[in-house]
């Protein structure tokens, strides 16, 4: 094994009676004992298979895990209308997820699999909602685990919706990086990809083809495809992080890999 990725289903609980932007200020900030379920998933992997493969966790964003004590997309409406009133609530999703992470690494994870969202296409006419409210939480949690963990994976989550660029997220810790590859509806390759985050990158497989429809044979051969060429980066052989005079010249594909599916 490359990697053991360990899913988080643990949502932050409903709360009863938000209804306008100001009402976000009622989320708490969660300490560990919240999170006791998925930090016992947690310690029972690392024991059983760190000595084999590094442990990563995924780690949604503020944003996302804020979202989840209100109807669906009503946190993005409040922050269209209010972003200083809900601003409250992305710091407490970020707290509580920091506390969620550091009680990863203290069971000795490898690193994570951090997700963020919010920068859709058709997320925010107003992009500076983005860059200001939210883009600041991811950061938060982020730089806290890229400093103590030794591989982090950047997903650029397009669960939602598509991106039409992804400048907003070059500047992210991580790394390799992850995201689709279509981006403002045209294709792009993984050497491009690698090639314009400075780093590696992990993809190949649309999540929604070939390896949820196909047979046993059928996703062999998109896996051959997917990984063909030069693959010079794996976890356990050291976290390079390529300098861009690498990435010029004939080297196409040279930090493009294939590890898994495009998306969580």
């Amino acid at each position: 094994m490359d990697f053991v990725k360990i899913q988080y289903e643990h949502k932050f609980p409903v709360i009863e009676g938000i209804k306008r932007p100001e009402d976000r200020a009622k989320l708490p900030v969660y300490d560990r004992n919240f999170f006791a379920v998925p930090l016992e998933v947690v310690k029972g992997l690392v024991e059983s298979a760190k000595a084999e493969a590094l442990i990563i966790v995924t780690l949604y964003s503020p944003f996302m895990c804020a979202g989840h004590a209100s109807a669906d997309g009503l946190l993005t409406e409040h922050l269209r209308q209010d972003p200083e009133a809900v601003k409250p609530a992305l710091e407490a999703a970020t707290a509580s997820l920091l506390n969620f992470a550091r009680g990863c690494i203290d069971l000795g994870v490898d690193g994570f699999y951090t997700s963020t969202q919010g920068g859709e296409a058709h997320r925010f006419a107003d992009r500076n909602i983005f860059e200001q409210y939210i883009k600041p939480t991811d950061l938060v949690l982020m730089e806290e685990i890229n400093r103590r963990c030794d591989f982090n994976i950047l997903h650029v989550c397009d669960y939602h919706d598509s991106y039409d660029d992804l400048a907003l997220f070059l500047d992210y810790p991580g790394h390799v990086v992850n995201c689709s590859q279509r981006i403002g509806g045209v294709d792009v390759s993984m050497a491009e990809l690698a090639r314009l985050f400075d780093r590696p990158f992990m993809g190949g497989m649309d999540r929604h083809g070939v390896i949820a429809q196909g047979n046993e044979a059928e996703i062999l051969v998109e896996t051959q495809r997917a990984r063909r060429g030069p693959v010079p980066f794996h976890p356990r052989r050291g976290l390079h992080r390529p300098q861009r005079h690498e990435l010029d010249g004939d080297s196409d594909g040279d930090w493009a890999g294939a590890w898994g599916v495009n998306g969580a």
